[in-house]
């Protein structure tokens, strides 16, 4: 089976009328959807995913698990890591583990008193070391850690990872275990940022992203092309944190994109941030796309997500859902990041001891991008390039936003070599697929793809008003 996205173009050949789109999530109206804890509770203010960074799906048990940073209502931010499950990623709960105390009690679900992210290891043989995590201790002085758990909870802190740009005070943005990788030595990924010299108005610095592998959580080499993600290089003032997953053939990114408002809070201007995407072929040089479309939008005036968002660090794939979760703040935060409140706020934490709240947002499978005709009304089309088909070989195709006689995708079938269409298998033999489904199964009237008496074949879709081809397939 081969599956063809649109995370770049290089398997189009031609267009006409069609370009292509970042997909906008939709949030999901339980947002948010992680609570926050009662007034006296340790997570009174903030239930997110920021300097713990995890939220995954473990098929051992069937459950949405969520590593989040918790902090309470006072402005010198008491911060733990915590632990929260559920069976739908939208409903959780907080188990009462007795690990560490809080106000005199250990009725709570903190479990480590450091940050950083988390990866389950399924490959690991140890069951011990099922979970594993580069941690950081919590005022951020002290060099990264590996840490290891059997289920999440239970945590072993173990030795200093070594990597010197992780010896002093590291910012975690993403620790990652490649199954696919070939060479052992870059199994596993680590991600953090550092202060790099900005090139545009605002902060003399802003954060750059760094990349390193390793043949473990404790051992990692930098990449010689450092900083891979540089706010230089996009409209983006800053970007904070990011995702990081293979998605197909290729790596995808979703990135926080970052602004200042210059609305006169803060020495810059009040922080933004949305969402937005960029790709790789290698999973080290990523390219943004679509450079304004956004992924997750900030929040509409008086929404609970209506000033910055914050990214967790994966996606998660499951029933042909996309699901991200992220964090976000009200426009009441004026004075984050670090450096941008003035002398006069006085010392302590940067920002606002204000809520920060963990959201959901969704894409059907293979959602982050589409193509699409320019204005969504007229009919446009694109050609593949050349593919390779057995007599077997059937086409699937992922639409969406499609109606009959208004809105649809069709398909003629082309010879490679000469570029005409094969006799039976044209457009207008095509039956329309004009239901929204993400296999929706493509055949003409001389029958299903292979058929068509030719290995070596290109394909026309043709898109019509506002339906969107978000991926094709080939079984």
């Amino acid at each position: 089976m081969a599956k063809h996205l649109f995370l770049d173009l290089d398997e189009v050949a031609a267009t006409h009328n069609v370009e292509q789109r970042v997909c906008e999530a939709t949030k999901h109206p339980a947002n948010p959807v992680l609570p926050v804890g009662r007034l006296d509770e340790w997570d009174a203010v903030r239930a997110s995913v920021w300097s713990v960074r995890t939220v995954l799906y473990d098929p051992d048990d069937g459950l949405f698990k969520c590593w989040y940073t918790g902090a309470d209502q006072e402005r010198l931010r008491w911060r733990r890591m915590g632990y929260s499950y559920s069976e739908d990623g939208i409903h959780w709960i907080k188990p009462k583990l007795g690990l560490f105390e809080f106000n005199g009690s250990k009725d709570n679900n903190i479990c480590l008193d450091m940050l950083g992210a988390v990866i389950r290891d399924p490959t690991e043989p140890d069951p011990a070391r099922r979970f594993k995590m580069v941690t950081k201790d919590l005022v951020g002085s002290g060099p990264a850690r590996a840490a290891y758990s059997p289920d999440g909870i239970h945590w072993t802190v173990g030795p200093v990872v070594d990597l010197p740009a992780l010896s002093h005070g590291p910012d975690i943005v993403v620790l990652a275990l490649d199954e696919q990788a070939t060479d052992p030595d870059r199994r596993y990924i680590l991600i953090w940022q550092e202060r790099v010299p900005a090139a545009k108005p605002g902060p003399a610095t802003v954060r750059g992203k760094f990349i390193a592998y390793g043949p473990s959580v404790e051992k990692f080499t930098s990449s010689p092309d450092n900083p891979f993600l540089d706010p230089k290089d996009g409209l983006e003032q800053e970007n904070h944190f990011l995702t990081l997953d293979r998605y197909g053939t290729g790596w995808i990114s979703v990135y926080e994109f970052g602004w200042y408002v210059p609305n006169g809070l803060g020495v810059f201007g009040q922080y933004a941030a949305d969402l937005r995407l960029a790709v790789s072929k290698d999973g080290e040089h990523f390219s943004r796309i679509c450079l304004t479309d956004k992924v997750i939008p900030r929040g509409e005036r008086g929404a609970w997500d209506a000033g910055f968002l914050v990214i967790g660090d994966r996606i998660i794939v499951k029933d042909d859902t996309i699901y991200i979760y992220y964090s976000g703040q009200g426009e009441d935060w004026s004075l984050w990041p670090p450096g941008n409140y003035p002398k006069e706020f006085g010392g302590g934490k940067s920002g606002s001891v204000r809520l920060t709240q963990l959201g959901l947002a969704t894409l059907r499978l293979d959602g982050f991008t589409c193509m699409q005709t320019v204005d969504r009304e007229i009919s446009g089309s694109l050609e593949t390039t050349t593919l390779e088909i057995e007599p077997d070989t059937r086409l699937n195709a992922n639409v969406a936003e499609v109606i009959a006689r208004r809105s649809w995708v069709d398909v003629d079938v082309l010879d490679a070599e000469t570029g005409e269409v094969i006799p039976g298998f044209s457009r207008e033999e095509c039956v329309p697929l004009a239901v929204d489904n993400v296999r929706a199964a493509a055949s003409w009237q001389g029958g299903e793809l292979g058929a068509c008496g030719r290995r070596q074949v290109r394909l026309r879709f043709h898109i019509h008003g506002a339906a969107r081809l978000h991926a094709y397939t080939l079984i």
